[in-house]
C-alpha cells in the first residue's frame, strides 16, 4: 500500500461536507462569482468542480478554494476550539477517503496562498471577495490552522514562509497515542465503517492494524442493532469467539465494541482475550459500564452529581474528550440539538494556574431534551466521564 491509503478517516465525511455546501451554496456562489469579475476563472473553474462534486475528478486547487470559502462562512456556525477541529477534519477526512494523502498536503499547501476578504462597501465590495496572496506575505490565520491540523492528523511537517513543501513523519509513539484516543473515541461515539473501508483504512494500516487486532469489533445493521461480533487474528482473519472465522459483505457496518453490545458474550471474550494474551490499547472489556435511573431517564437533569466535589485539574482534563469550558459551565455538544451543561462553583476564570483546587457542582443538565433521549452507551459514557470527574 502507498502512503496515500495507510491513513484513518471517517467514512461519512464526504457526505458531511456534501451537505455542509448544500447548506453553504449561496456563500459559495456568491465569492466565486466575485473572484470571476477579478479575473480569477481558473480558480473559480476548479472550486465550482469541487463543490458539485467532492468525491469527483478534481484539484487541490478546486478544493482549496471551496474550503477557505467554507471557513469564512462557517465562522458564525462555530463555538471554541473544538468545534473548528471537527469541522477541519470533516474535510480533511473528505479528502484523505477520496484522493489520498498528497492530494491533502497541496489542498493545505495552496490554501495559503489563499486569502478571503471581509466585505468592504467603501471599496465598493458588498461580499467577502477572494484572492491570493502577494510575494512575502504572511498566510492568513485560517490557512495556517488547516497546516497544523494537517500536521497534527496526517504527521505531514507543516510548509515553512519560503514555501518548501517536504515533510517527514510523525514520531511513532505520538501517532500511536492520537490513534489509540480516536479508536476509542470510535467506540464512544459510535463511529461506524463499512467493511471494505474498514479493511483498507484500519486493518491494513500498520499502525492501525496492530491496535485493531487488540480490541473486540461488532457489526452492525441499518437501524443500529449488533448482528455480531469479532477480532482480528495475526493473519487479519475475523474470529468469532469462538474462534470460527467471520464472513463479512462489504456493505455490512463495523465499529469498535461496546462493553454494552456484547451482552452475554462478555464474559466469553474475556477469557478469549486472556488465553490469547492480548493486551488492550485502552479499557474495552473491562470498562465499567451505567446505566440511567427511570426518573433520570425522564428527568433532564442528573440529580446524582448535584453538590458532589470535584476537582480542577480533572475539569480541565475532560477537554481532551470533547468538553468545553466557559466561566461556571463546563458542556458538550450531543448532535445538533442537545447539550449537557455542568454548571461549577466557584467556576474558572484566570487559567489552570490561577483556579481553586476543588468546584462544586451544581447541576448537569440536558437542554433540548430528557436523558432518556440518549442510547445505552451514549448515556453510559456520559455518566462514566462525569463520575471519572467526581472520582
Amino acid at each position: 500500500m502507498t502512503d496515500e491509503e495507510r491513513r484513518w478517516a471517517d467514512p461519512h465525511a464526504t457526505t458531511a461536507v456534501r451537505k455542509f455546501l448544500r447548506r453553504h451554496r449561496r456563500a459559495v456562489e456568491t465569492v466565486l462569482t466575485a473572484a470571476r469579475l477579478d479575473g480569477l476563472d481558473e480558480f473559480a473553474d476548479a472550486a465550482a468542480e469541487y463543490a458539485a462534486d467532492p468525491a469527483g475528478t478534481v484539484t487541490p486547487e478546486g478544493a482549496a478554494v471551496v474550503f477557505a470559502i467554507a471557513q469564512q462562512a462557517a465562522i458564525a456556525y462555530r463555538t471554541g476550539a473544538q468545534r473548528e477541529q471537527e469541522f477541519i477534519d470533516r474535510f480533511i477526512d473528505s479528502w484523505m477517503n477520496e484522493h489520498g494523502y498528497a492530494f491533502t498536503a497541496a489542498v493545505a499547501e495552496t490554501r495559503r496562498g489563499l486569502r478571503v476578504e471581509e466585505p468592504e462597501p467603501r471599496a465598493g465590495r458588498m461580499t467577502p471577495w477572494l484572492r491570493a496572496t502577494v510575494p512575502g506575505e504572511e498566510p492568513e490565520a485560517a490557512a495556517e490552522t488547516l497546516s497544523l491540523r494537517v500536521h497534527a492528523r496526517l504527521g505531514a511537517q507543516p510548509p515553512s514562509p519560503g514555501g518548501d513543501t517536504s515533510h517527514t513523519p510523525a514520531d511513532p509513539k505520538s501517532v500511536t497515542t492520537d490513534q489509540i484516543r480516536r479508536l476509542e473515541a470510535a467506540m464512544v461515539d459510535g463511529r461506524r465503517w463499512r467493511a471494505a473501508a474498514h479493511r483498507r483504512l484500519v486493518l491494513e494500516d500498520p499502525a492501525l492494524g496492530q491496535l485493531a487486532r487488540r480490541l473486540v469489533w461488532a457489526s452492525f445493521d441499518g437501524r443500529g442493532a449488533v448482528t455480531g461480533t469479532f477480532r482480528i487474528d495475526a493473519e487479519g482473519v475475523l474470529r468469532a469467539v469462538d474462534d470460527g472465522p467471520v464472513e463479512l459483505p462489504r456493505e455490512t457496518l463495523v465499529g469498535v465494541a461496546h462493553p454494552l453490545h456484547l451482552g452475554s458474550s462478555l464474559a466469553a471474550w474475556r477469557n478469549s482475550f486472556a488465553g490469547n494474551r492480548l493486551r488492550q490499547p485502552f479499557e474495552q472489556l473491562d470498562r465499567p459500564t451505567y446505566a440511567l435511573t427511570p426518573e433520570e431517564a425522564e428527568a433532564d437533569r442528573l440529580s446524582r452529581f448535584t453538590d458532589r466535589q470535584v476537582r480542577t485539574d480533572r475539569v480541565f482534563g475532560l477537554q481532551q474528550l470533547g468538553w468545553e469550558l466557559s466561566g461556571e459551565l463546563l458542556y458538550r455538544r450531543f448532535g445538533p440539538s442537545r447539550e449537557v451543561a455542568v454548571a461549577l462553583d466557584p467556576g474558572l476564570a484566570g487559567g489552570y494556574r490561577y483556579e481553586p483546587e476543588l468546584q462544586r457542582v451544581l447541576a448537569v443538565e440536558l437542554r433540548g431534551g430528557t436523558f432518556g433521549s440518549f442510547d445505552a452507551v451514549t448515556a453510559s459514557e456520559l455518566i462514566r466521564q462525569l463520575e471519572r470527574l467526581a472520582a
